[in-house]
């Protein structure tokens, strides 16, 4: 966590390599890192630099829909063995159909809900929403697409709007 830190805070000075980074870093966080891509946005933030948070906020979005997208086809390859797998097991089973469920119900909405959601991780919701989408039909593939992309500019907005405010009530 502290060479990441390390190379972001040695990136910062050169945009196109940062954003590279800050794209890269949210594909990872997409598909297997359990960290918060919140990491990459606070040195613009803390230099008040919006311009460039605009430009880091459209790279994270779009590695983060890079990840949804390969975890979206991973979850369709892997939802027969899940499904099969339960089977075998009363619990397993009914887990599947709670998420399926859950997924069914929530759709669009609650992954864009779910992934606005500053600090939050981003893996677990992904992959939900991927392998108990219910053979592929509770959700389209580029609708959730959209959906984690629209999610990710609107957590960076958040998070801004939650730093301004901040920042402005210590200053009082």
């Amino acid at each position: 966590m502290v060479d990441l830190i390390q190379v972001l805070n040695d990136a910062y000075n050169t945009p196109w390599l940062y954003m590279l980074l800050a794209f890269a870093y949210a594909v990872l966080v997409a598909l297997i890192l359990p960290i918060p891509i919140e990491i990459a946005l606070l040195l613009p933030l803390i230099d008040g630099r919006w311009g460039y948070l605009t430009g880091i906020a459209l790279a994270i979005a779009a590695g983060k829909t890079v990840g949804a997208w390969l975890i979206f086809l991973l979850g369709l390859n892997l939802e027969g063995s899940v499904r099969k797998w339960s089977d075998r097991w009363r619990v397993a089973r009914w887990f599947v159909a709670k998420a399926e469920k859950f997924v069914g119900r929530t759709g669009y909405t609650g992954l864009y809900l779910l992934l606005s959601v500053p600090m939050m991780s981003d893996t677990i919701p992904i992959y939900i929403y991927s392998v108990f989408n219910e053979e592929g039909k509770a959700l389209e593939r580029n609708m959730f697409l959209i959906a984690n992309f629209l999610a990710a500019v609107n957590r960076v907005a958040i998070l801004a709007m939650a730093f301004v405010i901040g920042a402005n009530l210590i200053h009082v």
